[in-house]
């Protein structure tokens, strides 16, 4: 399965640029996975098998659901976009395009954090996943 991270807008802050290459180092471990910045969801050219948005209206998940959803996805879909939206925030029209709404949290975060914090979960749910010792 390759996993696609589409972004709204650049990030800029240097040391949200680290951490988000930390957690991409270690998920590549468990999956092809591309980070891409665009400027609008219009930039949105490929076609994926299974399309994510985060959007704070979505499905909120455990960190075992999500590795639950993950481990499916990986059995059953290719071609895999998370989308995170910048501060303006979501179409409407896009959310009724996407396959599945997920959120974060009931909590409004920066959308520049929400990458990471969100490179944080995937990576965990990886470890679950693999059984390995990292969630709590």
């Amino acid at each position: 399965m390759k996993i696609t991270i589409l972004c709204i807008g650049k990030l800029r802050e240097d040391w949200l640029k680290k951490g988000i290459g930390e957690y991409l180092k270690r998920i590549e471990r468990f999956v092809n996975i591309e980070l891409k910045e665009a400027e609008s969801f219009t930039d949105i050219g490929e076609k994926y098998d299974y399309t994510i948005l985060l959007d704070e209206h979505g499905k909120e998940l455990t960190s075992q659901e999500f590795s639950n959803l993950l481990k499916k996805l990986q059995m059953t879909k290719r071609n895999v976009c998370f989308i995170i939206g910048g501060w303006e925030g979501m179409d409407d029209v896009l959310k009724r395009k996407v396959d599945y709404l997920l959120s974060l949290s009931k909590m409004t975060f920066p959308y520049q954090l929400v990458r990471i914090i969100f490179l944080e979960q995937l990576y965990r749910a990886f470890t679950i996943i693999k059984g390995i010792n990292y969630h709590k």
